[in-house]
This record gives C-alpha cells, sequence and structure tokens, in this order.
C-alpha cells in the first residue's frame, strides 16, 4: 500500500471510530420514558384482566351456561379490552419520548392488540347473530382464538415491562458496584 493511501486509510478509520463513539454514548445515554413505564405497567394490568377473563368465557364453553352468561362474559372482557387499548393510545401518544427498546415495543405491540379486538368484535358479532346455536363448533372456535389473542398480548406487554425492570435492575447493580460503562471506559482509558 502507498503511504498516501495508509494515511488516508487511518484517518477514514478514525473517523469512523469518532462517528461510532459518539452514536454509542448517545444510545447509552438515552432515557426511558417514566411516564411509557407507567402506561405499560397499567396496560399488563388490563391484559392480565382480559386474559382471566377469556380464559372464564372459554371454561363456558365446556358448561351449560346460557348464551345470555356468554353475552355478559363478554361484555366483561370488551370493557378490559378497551381498557387495554386506552392504555395503549396512551403509549401511542408518548411513543415519541421513549426510548429506542420503548418505542420497539409500542411498534410490536400495535398489530397484535389490532387482531386481538378485530377478533373480540367477531366473537361477539358471531354471539349476537348466533344465540341459539353458541354451543356448536364455529362459537366454541371463536372464544378459544379469542383466548389465544388474549394471552398472546398479555404475554407480550408482560415481556416488555420484565424487559424494563431486568434493565433498570442491572443498571441499579452497575452503579451500586461501580462498574465503568462502556463510554465511560472509552473517555478514561487505564495505562497498564
Amino acid at each position: 500500500m502507498k503511504p498516501n493511501s495508509i494515511v488516508q486509510l487511518a484517518s477514514r478509520l478514525g473517523l469512523v471510530a469518532l462517528l461510532l463513539s459518539i452514536s454509542g454514548a448517545a444510545f447509552a445515554q438515552e432515557k426511558d420514558s417514566a411516564a411509557i413505564t407507567e402506561a405499560l405497567n397499567s396496560a399488563r394490568a388490563h391484559a392480565a384482566l382480559a386474559h382471566d377473563d377469556s380464559a372464564t368465557l372459554e371454561s363456558y364453553v365446556r358448561s351449560s351456561m346460557s348464551w345470555q352468561s356468554h353475552a355478559r362474559q363478554l361484555q366483561v372482557i370488551k370493557e378490559h379490552a378497551n381498557d387495554l387499548l386506552a392504555d395503549f393510545n396512551t403509549l401511542t401518544s408518548l411513543r415519541a419520548e421513549g426510548s429506542t427498546w420503548q418505542r420497539e415495543a409500542i411498534d410490536r405491540i400495535d398489530p397484535i392488540l389490532r387482531e386481538m379486538a378485530d377478533h373480540l368484535n367477531r366473537t361477539i358479532d358471531h354471539l349476537n347473530n348466533n344465540q341459539t346455536r353458541f354451543q356448536m363448533q364455529p362459537y366454541k372456535d371463536y372464544v378459544h382464538a379469542n383466548l389465544d389473542y388474549m394471552e398472546r398480548a398479555h404475554q407480550t406487554i408482560s415481556d416488555f415491562v420484565e424487559y424494563d425492570a431486568a434493565r433498570t435492575k442491572a443498571d441499579d447493580l452497575e452503579k451500586k458496584l461501580e462498574i465503568p460503562t462502556e463510554e465511560s471506559a472509552s473517555a478514561n482509558p487505564t495505562s497498564e
């Protein structure tokens, strides 16, 4: 390699290293939104209620409950699902202030909740249009799928809440143990 090429390559590599350290430090300094954390916790609670309500409804299809009992339980599910969707609307309105992982969480939860709400509405419509055939397999399939959607929503939201708690705990331990972060280690190299 020519000496001039080596200098240019070294210069470019230095620039790339500088840009990477700046972007790494900016990412590490990115703060989580406390409001998003709070809304995720609320969403988790409402998702748990909707999931439990759906499990109760699923038990109804194995019993001799009346169609009116099914309709009342669907209404309870709908109320908790609406609370969950209100939490999600809050999350959506706060998305811009969230950290990278919080924005990713909101983006991943969105299609799951849309599918959940659509299927719940189809389940309600099916029961309303088939009150005398609610013990038939098509309705049972709707109820079982409804439980699956609620489980998926609850699990996904719970996973993100647990991820947040784990990150917070790791950050707290890092501070307590005075473990240098990557940006502090690169800013203060120790001589050996």
